[in-house]
């Protein structure tokens, strides 16, 4: 048993020289040329359809509707663009169709040139479906083809509810527009019946009135032939007041000459005191010149001790004083100034017409020229006044006749007011029975309407389990080729039932565990690289990152076991052409990339009984998530597998230990 858990004389084979050391880091590796470089190319390819170059054109020349232009191959074009679902390039219908030939556009998509007219077809007499004419090549690539498609009826589906609840929305607004014009309607009509009906009370009151007018008219036509009286006494008042007034005025004309005159003598005056003050200044001046000559004779006497001299000081200075008193002292000469600046005042409020006097002189004179006007035309006011009154007393006599007549029209007024008053109520509770009908709804209730009703269905779409995107769905089959391409590349080069067991006389088991446990270690190795290459490098988020080790390590066994067992009862030459053939079904029938029964009924038939499909199934609900019983029933069918075939292998190893000629000699060599 030792013996058959012993691996390393299988394995120092490719460890005496290097290049055979290379070939086992190869094998290692080789897996990821099919898991991890398939995940890698086709990680999100869906995800990347915007890069796709896509045409578009723009033809529609658009449409009227209520007085304005709308253009809908416009907005759904720039709409597009902006989200960017696909790589639109705008271009015109020549290129357009000149690109998806040759190649440089996946296909393309145009808007008529009635594509807006046939949008708002539906409210003429001529309703039609718009249509969006799209150009395919499939021989620059069918799935390109494919994606396009998909992608084309999304946007489809979306364009239809934008454009749909638009003109939904355009309809509802007509709609509320209605329904707000019969409630303006409505509550006018019942502000009108509210106003017949005062109107109709009114018209009472108004005949009442008229009565009560007439009887005021003959009134007032008596007044005002009491007023035309009065009026008449007034302008006569007026004449004589006239005639008072013309002389006061003439007055004050000759007061303002008189002051003209009075101004020049008031200046002579002025002249002559000036002149007088002057020479008085000079005797005054004398004077001071005596009396200090006098003082200081005084006080040089006063030196002199003599008595005579004495007296003769005292004596001048009585004098000088005499002087003083009788002739101009300050005092003097302070009022003779006073009479100058008086004089001097006189002379400006007589003489200067500027002088606050001459100035109210002369606008007393204008003021009774002013004065004599307003009383003419006063005059003449009255004299119109009494004319109008006059009139006035006609006009009144006239109008107390129509008084009569208004009574009668009031009366007919009144029987017309009350049939109005009946209509009126009666549409105002017709037009608030009619707005009642129609729903009332503001801009967010509205918009909520047309989208419902212009697009009436939504997808609520549940997730059991979710793929990020199309490389983690197809991750399953990629790395299940990948394990199963591994097993096949290990047993092409190391040797799926080693000669010196046979030779040996081990039993099967022990002679097939002599060469699986050490490709059992390198395909251990296979599946751990596989995985981390897978999650940090691609980026491969898997729901169950443990049981996903494990069950990759349970795979790559199984499939390793079975894969021996087919070069064991085969041989190596017959074994390597059923082994690709056995992956050719594996991979059709496995439903790792498409659904089962998008396939043929052959392969729908033997699905269940393939290798691939349980590892497939497994990956799956370890690496999306959403684990059941299919999870358990796929580890019991490959532990089954495996199990099974380490057991035919060992059969066919013990039946193997007798020499014969076909083994000496095989058919097909190695």
């Amino acid at each position: 048993m030792v013996a058959a858990l012993s691996f390393g004389t299988e394995l120092k084979r490719f460890g005496r020289e290097k290049l055979p050391r290379l070939a086992i880091v190869a094998i290692i590796f080789l897996p990821l040329l099919y898991g991890a470089m398939y995940l890698w190319a086709y990680w999100n390819p869906l995800g990347k359809v915007d890069q796709m170059p896509v045409a578009i054109v723009n033809s529609d020349t658009g449409a009227q509707v209520d007085g304005l232009t709308v253009r809908f191959g416009e907005q759904v074009t720039r709409e597009l663009q902006q989200r960017g679902d696909l790589g639109w390039v705008r271009v015109d219908h020549d290129q357009a169709q000149q690109g998806v030939e040759d190649g440089t556009y996946y296909f393309a998509v145009e808007f008529p040139e009635d594509f807006s007219d046939a949008l708002v077809s539906a409210a003429g007499d001529d309703p039609r479906k718009a249509t969006i004419k799209v150009t395919y090549n499939d021989a620059t690539n069918a799935i390109g083809t494919t994606i396009a498609q998909t992608a084309m009826d999304r946007i489809l589906n979306v364009m239809s509810e934008t454009i749909g609840a638009q003109s939904v929305d355009q309809v509802l607004i007509g709609l509320q527009t209605v329904r707000g014009g019969l409630v303006e309607a409505a509550d006018g009509s019942q502000q009108l019946a509210d106003g017949t009906s005062e109107l109709r009370d009114g018209v009472a009151e108004l005949s009442d009135g008229a009565q009560l007018l007439a009887t005021n008219l003959v009134a007032a036509r008596d007044g005002a032939n009491v007023l035309a009286d009065g009026t008449g006494q007034l302008s006569a008042g007026l004449q004589q007041l006239t005639d008072g007034v013309l002389p006061l005025a003439d007055g004050l004309g000759d007061l303002q000459d008189g002051a003209r005159q009075l101004g020049d003598g008031a200046d002579q005056l002025s002249g002559g005191v000036n002149q007088l003050v002057g020479q008085l200044d000079a005797l005054a001046a004398k004077q001071a010149h005596i009396t200090g000559t006098i003082n200081d004779v005084a006080v040089h006497l006063r030196t002199v001790p003599h008595p005579v001299a004495q007296d003769a000081a005292a004596e001048l200075d009585r004098i000088r004083g005499e002087i003083d008193r009788q002739g101009f002292g300050p005092e003097s000469r302070s009022q003779l100034q006073q009479l100058r600046d008086g004089a001097a005042q006189l002379a400006y409020q007589i003489g200067d017409p500027t002088s606050p006097f001459r100035s109210g002189l002369a606008l007393a004179a204008d003021g009774g020229d002013q004065l004599t006007g307003g009383v003419t035309q006063l005059r003449d006011g009255a004299q119109e006044i009494n004319n109008g009154a006059v009139e006035l007393a006609d006009g009144l006599r006239q109008l107390a006749d129509g008084g009569g007549e208004l009574v009668g029209g009031v009366g007919q007024l009144t029987d017309g007011t009350t049939q109005l008053d009946e209509g009126a109520n009666l549409l105002a509770s017709e037009l608030a029975a009619g707005s009642q009908q129609i729903p009332a709804w503001n801009n967010q209730e509205r918009l909520e309407h047309a989208e419902v009703i212009g697009g009436p269905l939504e997808v609520n779409p549940r997730h059991v389990a979710y793929a990020a995107n199309f490389g983690t769905g197809v991750a399953p089959f990629f790395i299940s080729l990948a394990l199963f391409i591994g097993g096949f590349i290990l047993w092409m080069l190391m040797r799926p039932l080693q000669p010196r067991a046979l030779a040996a006389g081990l039993g099967g088991l022990r002679t097939i565990l002599a060469s699986y446990w050490p490709a059992m270690l390198v395909s251990a190795a296979q599946a751990i690289v596989t995985f981390l290459v897978a999650r940090y490098a691609i980026g491969l988020e898997a729901a169950n990152p443990a049981g996903l080790i494990v069950f990759l390590i349970l795979v790559a066994l199984a499939f390793l076991a079975f894969i021996q067992m087919i070069f064991v009862l085969l041989g190596p030459s017959t074994a390597r052409v059923a082994v690709l053939a056995l992956l050719m079904v594996n991979l059709v029938s496995a439903g790792g990339l498409y659904p089962t029964e998008t396939t043929g009924r052959l392969f729908e038939i033997i699905h269940p009984y393939v290798p691939m499909t349980y590892s497939v199934t497994g990956l799956r609900q370890l690496i999306i998530g959403g684990a059941d019983g299919r999870l358990w029933q796929s580890v019991i069918v490959l532990v089954g597998l495996l199990v099974v075939s380490m057991a035919i292998s060992a059969y066919s190893a013990r039946r193997q230990q007798e020499w014969s000629m076909k083994r000496l000699h095989p058919p097909i060599p190695a």
